[in-house]
């Protein structure tokens, strides 16, 4: 099960200039998943990310990308999720170190796993 949120968790809000309210989060009946993989589209209207466990091999030079769950927003909302992505790796870098995204440079031991 995920860990819960750390207080300067980024929240990928409206835009700005809109009435500042409180805002309480209510994970009661949120699932959890774990995602190795995902996929973005999308068309002038939405954009389409969806999530997976990860790719599995389904036969000689083929695999099946089983998709966990599907988010669908607006190019706005996407941008302000990207934006909050990005806040929140900064942030890991800050605190751990460089993540090494090139599986290769990972098993070497060059930045942190995962």
């Amino acid at each position: 099960m995920a860990e819960t949120p750390e207080q300067n968790e980024t929240v990928a809000a409206p835009e700005q200039g809109q009435q500042q309210m409180q805002l309480r989060i209510d994970e009661s009946d949120t699932p959890f998943y774990y995602a190795s993989t995902a996929r973005v589209s999308g068309t002038a209207e939405e954009i389409v990310v969806d999530i997976s466990r990860g790719i599995q091999p389904s036969g000689q030079g083929q695999a099946t990308m089983k998709i966990d769950a599907r988010v669908i927003m607006s190019p706005w909302s996407a941008k302000r999720l990207a934006m909050a992505l990005g806040q929140a790796v900064t942030r890991y870098e800050q605190a751990y170190g460089t993540i090494e995204i090139d599986p290769r440079k990972r098993q070497q031991g060059g930045g942190n796993n995962g």
